[in-house]
């Protein structure tokens, strides 16, 4: 009988983002770490790196720049105010609509 294959697990944002602080916070070594301790490939990383404009290369040199972590986190910063702002829009259309019954 052929043995099945494992499913990949799926990581949410806000997993992907702890295990890259992670890695960020320890510095050389730490992309390693992340495999031991989140059970993460090093592909896998290295991957999600690329995706937010951060280079394995740079990682595996010391983990990049104070400049480029800045970068990134200043991009994650934006993306969340984008993403409060239109909660806060729909929390206001919808503030309009209940004032406007009374």
């Amino acid at each position: 009988m052929a043995k099945a294959k494992k499913k990949a697990k799926r990581y949410t944002e806000a997993e992907k983002k702890e295990i890259l602080n992670f890695i960020t916070n320890e510095g050389r070594g730490g992309q390693t770490k992340a495999v031991a301790k989140f059970g993460v490939t090093a592909a896998t990383i290295a991957s999600w790196k690329r995706k937010i404009g951060g280079s394995p290369v740079a990682s595996a040199k010391g983990g990049g720049s104070k400049e480029l972590r800045a970068v990134q986190e200043l991009a994650s910063l934006l993306k969340e105010i984008a993403a409060t702002e239109t909660q806060l829009e729909k929390l206001n259309k919808a503030y309009q609509k209940a004032k406007s019954k009374l």
